[in-house]
């Protein structure tokens, strides 16, 4: 089988290789991965970004793919062969909170990723794909979608009165949107052209803030609730948004830190998150048992996944450059199936 691995770190040194497949025991699963996804954070364990959580060279990068089930093993229950499957983000987090090692546990680092054509699955480490999806879609759920349902369902506890604050365009907001939509909760989007701000109301959003135009965009916010401001706040911004964040919240929000694409230090204004009583939670990914509900979420609607572009397996390397430019709007996705 074909297999990407990181032979040394940075982008120059993914390696396409052969190697053989394994035989299952009893109480584990074949699957043949079909499709993968990227996020920006696998460029950066690619780099060794991450230091000593991340991975040691030689490993298989991505942590987002999905397959199809070939053979199982005779203890195996829950799966057939030809199940669509998804791995979790994280290997062993199945519920709850996490744990100090779980963050050693995400695919693509010290835990081989998906960018190899076949993988084998203990039982719980798989979980069954959302019905009438394709793998390519199904493969853009276990980084950025769980990332939003973790800030906005798990810790958010959006409901239908909720106001829901999404910054940007990127993976996690582009699911915020949907996800909040689910709940019949309000969106309000900041984006930084006019083309996207039609993109944000076409994914969901109710109201769309330009941040070039409103600088101070918190002020918009605080004018479209009334002043009462957004109970959520999807916070992938950083340095440069956070205080605007906590401005436009309302009393009790949760503003789930996300990413720092402004910059990683910010002047936090603790006397006005105190009045506020804001609760600041850093958000990573999330567990297999809210996979499993978001999953069932999504099969109770229509609503399929932002698609921005798609390469083959040999094309790894391309994907991961053009991802780097920052210039797509919704997942990248990997075919393993497609041809040159």
């Amino acid at each position: 089988m074909r297999v990407w691995e990181v032979k040394d770190l940075g982008l120059d040194n993914l390696t396409l290789t052969e190697k053989d497949i394994k035989s299952i025991a009893d109480d584990e699963i074949l699957v043949e991965m079909k499709a993968a996804t990227l996020n920006y954070r696998d460029l950066i364990m690619i780099d060794g970004g991450y230091g000593p959580i991340g991975g040691q060279p030689p490993f298989v990068p991505i942590s987002d793919g999905a397959g199809i089930v070939k053979e199982v093993g005779k203890s195996i229950k829950n799966f057939k062969i030809s199940d669509v499957v998804i791995p979790p983000f994280f290997k062993g987090w199945d519920s709850g909170y996490m744990k100090d090692d779980t963050v050693l546990s995400s695919l693509g680092g010290k835990e081989d990723g998906v960018m190899q054509e076949f993988m084998i699955f203990k039982e719980n480490n798989l979980v069954h794909a959302p019905k009438n999806w394709s793998c390519i879609e199904a493969a853009t759920l276990p980084c950025a979608a769980l990332t939003a349902w973790r800030t906005i369902v798990t810790e958010g506890k959006i409901n239908k009165d909720s106001v829901v604050l999404v910054q940007g365009l990127g993976g996690v907001s582009i699911f915020a949107i949907q996800i909040a939509k689910l709940f019949n909760a309000k969106v309000i989007a900041t984006t930084s052209s006019e083309e996207r701000m039609e993109k944000a109301k076409e994914i969901g959003a109710d109201f769309v803030i330009n941040y070039n135009k409103e600088t101070e965009w918190w002020k918009k916010v605080q004018e479209i609730t009334n002043k009462k401001g957004a109970d959520i706040i999807v916070e992938v911004g950083g340095s440069k948004t956070l205080e605007q964040s906590i401005k436009c919240s309302k009393t009790g929000a949760v503003i789930g830190i996300i990413g720092v694409l402004s910059g990683g230090i910010a002047e936090l204004p603790i006397g006005r998150v105190i009045y506020k009583a804001s609760r600041l939670i850093g958000i990573s990914c999330g567990n297999k048992m809210e996979l499993t509900n978001m999953i069932q979420k999504f099969n109770t609607s229509n609503t399929k996944p932002v698609i921005d572009t798609i390469f083959g397996f040999s094309d790894l390397p391309k994907a991961l450059i053009y991802m780097s430019k920052g210039q797509h709007l919704g997942k990248i996705a990997i075919d393993f199936e497609k041809k040159l």
